[in-house]
């Protein structure tokens, strides 16, 4: 049921929208790590939760938003997908410092 209630198409014709705030956080193990030059990160989705990868980074790297688009533009945050939008699959991203 959850898949089906995940499905674009399905959520279009019964007008329903889903609510995901709050259903999901980076867990990054403290910050001590954060000071390090270069971060590598993994982001594995456990159910396909459509989220704003900015954001996360953002929250989880203790960064504002403002600050991960920085990093984005000064290719010091990359990824081989497109961070800007929403993602809902698994995604890795390394942070330059």
């Amino acid at each position: 049921m959850d898949m089906l209630l995940q499905d674009p198409v399905v959520q279009h014709r019964n007008r329903i929208a889903l609510d995901w705030d709050n259903a999901w956080r980076l867990d990054t193990g403290g910050t001590d790590h954060l000071d390090r030059e270069v971060i590598d990160v993994s982001v594995r989705f456990a159910v396909r939760i459509p989220v704003r990868p900015v954001r996360l980074i953002a929250e989880g790297c203790a960064l504002s938003r403002a600050e991960v688009q920085r990093l984005l533009a000064e290719g010091k945050l990359v990824s081989a997908v497109r961070l800007g939008g929403k993602l809902s699959g698994d995604f890795t991203f390394t942070l330059k410092r």
